[in-house]
């Protein structure tokens, strides 16, 4: 998710049916290959009430609180200091197992760490909190902050943020669900408490770490295919752990095997991966993922819904091999 859910939905962080509708049709009808990069129009979208619009000059960024040189920065000093670039895949807390409200882009813009070492922190900081040009807003620990990965983004896949992502200047935290990726930034705040953000006071996680995920997406689910050799393929992700293995289960679970993992984009991206399965005769299986990410853990099996920390489950799919497919 990237900052909450609709007005219809404003307890639920869930992407907006009515936005991202192209990539919507990546998840209907036949069956296909998800692309390394989400194209910006394919983006799911949501927003935790109607995006605003801001005029360029008039923004600011304004850098705040516990800080010993509190800064406001013109959209201009923005885009004139030092870039750095990162590919980070983005989820909504509310998305499904399997779920399309997923995406990947390439990110540009000015570290934070760097930003508050210039503003210099002040001792007693505990969390740095984002308000957004909508109201909205979330925090994350002075610690994670700091780490060096967070970004004050300004550009998404090579081009200038969109008004639907963030425009002019959005917060990207690798690792963690999109209601901390908060967009239309206008404010950084460091506070001494624990801040509670828009759904955190409605029983959100407030870590958000994301979940171990994977998903099959060829075949598709009640495809027909072809006796004879198989290439499933699909992706895994798991925040910044990065995915250690995959495994496919051609019989709902009672059996695994290990499928082959594409070389990462980034420690903070998807994996793709592909698996060759021969099925022994015609007939209806049900087809099963699991990964295991880099710190060793298994996907969880046990079935969750998304509130409050994120959804849990196996995807799985039925196809039927036939010599008439």
């Amino acid at each position: 998710m990237l900052t909450g859910g609709l007005a219809l939905a404003s307890a639920l962080p869930w992407p907006s049916p009515a936005m991202g509708t192209v990539l919507g049709q990546l998840f209907r009808g036949e069956a296909q290959a998800t692309p390394a990069m989400t194209p910006n129009e394919d983006f799911y979208v949501t927003s935790y009430r109607s995006p605003p619009t801001v005029r360029i000059d008039e923004w600011d960024l304004t850098i705040k609180g516990l800080v010993e040189h509190p800064v406001s920065l013109k959209y201009s000093q923005l885009l004139a200091r030092p870039m750095w670039s990162e590919i980070v895949t983005l989820e909504c807390v509310g998305n499904s197992v399997a779920g399309d409200a997923i995406g990947t882009a390439l990110w540009e813009g000015v570290p934070l760490k760097a930003l508050l070492e210039e503003t210099g922190v002040i001792a007693q900081a505990k969390d740095v909190v984002f308000l957004a040009a909508d109201g909205y807003s979330d925090s994350l620990p002075i610690e994670r902050a700091m780490a060096g990965d967070v970004l004050v983004a300004i550009k998404m896949n090579g081009v200038t943020l969109p008004q639907a992502h963030g425009f002019p200047a959005r917060i990207i935290v690798p690792g963690v669900y999109g209601m901390k990726q908060v967009q239309w930034l206008t404010e950084i705040e460091l506070v001494e408490r624990d801040y509670k953000g828009y759904y955190q006071q409605k029983g959100w996680s407030e870590e958000a770490l994301i979940k171990t995920m994977s998903r099959i997406d060829v075949p598709g689910h009640g495809d027909r295919l072809r006796a004879g050799a198989q290439v499933i393929k699909g992706l895994a992700f798991a925040g910044s752990r990065g995915i250690l293995s995959v495994e496919l289960s051609p019989d709902g679970g009672h059996q695994w095997m290990p499928a082959q993992l594409e070389p990462e984009l980034s420690p903070s991206a998807w994996r793709f991966w592909t698996c060759r399965w021969h099925p022994p005769q015609s007939g209806r299986y049900t087809l099963m993922v699991r990964a295991r990410d880099g710190a060793g853990g298994l996907q969880a099996s046990t079935e969750q819904a998304p509130f409050p920390d994120g959804a849990t489950g196996l995807h799985e799919i039925t196809v039927t091999v036939s010599d008439q497919a």
